[in-house]
């Protein structure tokens, strides 16, 4: 009765494990590969509850391995799911690597439903440490979760930004830096708000000297979008 048991179980595992759909994620990063494994795919759409497999790219090592309610992504008209291990395109990946804290590592955005506003992608975001472990962090999490998808990164200026809008005629950008000691810091921010009448008002938020300094302006909506 014991080996019965054992033998169901072990069935059981299996067949689980088949019915997951399975992928390559090789063109993402520069220095891992990864293999997902996704619990629905039909339509050209994969979603559900996942797991990541993260892999040196060099020594073919595993790193880490990782877990997602709701992976999801989708799959051109010539992507058969059903055939196993199919490559997944760079744009089309559901992880999104970058250094996104500025210290010279590659970190990893997971996808994870679509939390975000107007029910956009929300992604769990995890730092990567100098001996390549990834940590979950909590406040980059809630950028990349609640607001117009994922954080643009500018390497340039070290600062990374959100995007939000209510409605046709409201938008802001906030942008923020990180250090180690503070976390994230916003530094500026943009609002555009179109709703009355022909007017744009611009209202801009720098921080200067410690201090958010604000600057208000106004424009003919036809003269201010004519400039973009």
């Amino acid at each position: 009765m014991k080996n019965l048991l054992i033998i169901c179980a072990a069935l059981f595992i299996s067949l689980n494990a088949s019915a997951q759909f399975k992928f390559l994620s090789n063109n993402t990063s520069n220095e891992y590969n990864a293999k997902l494994y996704v619990a629905d795919c039909a339509d050209g759409h994969c979603e559900g509850k996942a797991t990541i497999a993260l892999y040196d790219k060099i020594s073919g090592d595993e790193i880490q391995t990782f877990h997602s309610d709701d992976l999801g992504f989708n799959l051109t008209n010539k992507q058969d799911a059903r055939i196993g291990w199919l490559d997944l395109g760079k744009y089309q990946s559901p992880l999104i690597f970058g250094d996104f804290n500025f210290d010279g590592l590659e970190d990893l955005a997971i996808r994870n439903g679509n939390s975000g506003a107007y029910a956009s992608p929300s992604y769990d975001v995890y730092l990567a440490s100098k001996d390549r472990k990834f940590v979950l962090d909590k406040n980059f999490t809630k950028l990349a979760s609640e607001h117009l998808g994922m954080f643009d990164v500018d390497r340039k200026k070290k600062q990374i930004s959100v995007e939000e809008k209510s409605g046709c005629c409201y938008h802001k950008t906030t942008s923020y830096t990180f250090n180690t000691k503070k976390g994230l810091t916003e530094v500026a921010s943009v609002i555009e708000d179109s709703s009355i009448g022909d007017n744009v008002t611009v209202i801009t938020q720098k921080l200067i000297g410690g201090k958010m300094q604000k600057t208000i302006q106004r424009f003919k909506t036809k003269d201010y979008y004519a400039e973009q």
